[in-house]
């Protein structure tokens, strides 16, 4: 597989079921910046932020609403992308990359509302540590399915 190839449909089909995959996102890193309506958001410090806070106000909540909702309407429209655009290996993947870091960015804002800080931090934690070794097995297993 070179990257300046078209995309094949079934490399197509490989790269939109990673996304639908359990744990996908592990390894993922959360962009540091995204652009939501013409605005560019620093996403990575937002959802530190939020994770490392004792206590969530009314303010915290629905800025979390509002951002899962902005994340995961440009996820969809990448997602739209990779299943209809005709582009190279090489666009595909920079497109699966960007969906996988705002999927794995409205997952991680997700459960910082259903924990309470300190909580939050150590589920983070062991989240990171399963994530390492499932990541490297599945990367190596998924783009070698992809050469195929």
């Amino acid at each position: 597989m070179v990257e300046e190839d078209i995309l094949t449909e079934k490399q197509r089909k490989k790269f939109l079921a990673g996304l639908h995959l359990q744990l996908f996102w592990c390894g993922e890193r959360i962009p540091d910046e995204v652009e939501i309506n013409g605005k560019m958001i620093p996403l990575h410090e937002i959802t530190w932020e939020l994770i490392n806070k004792p206590s969530l106000n009314d303010a915290d909540k629905e800025r979390i609403e509002q951002c899962i909702l902005s994340l995961s309407e440009k996820a969809r429209s990448f997602e739209h992308m990779l299943g209809t655009d005709k582009m190279t290996v090489g666009e595909a993947k920079d497109i699966f990359d960007k969906t996988a870091g705002l999927l794995r960015a409205v997952m991680d804002l997700k459960e910082i509302e259903e924990l309470p800080g300190p909580a939050r931090m150590t589920k983070f934690k062991e989240e990171a540590k399963k994530c390492t070794v499932k990541d490297a097995k599945g990367w190596v297993k998924f783009l070698a399915e992809l050469d195929e």
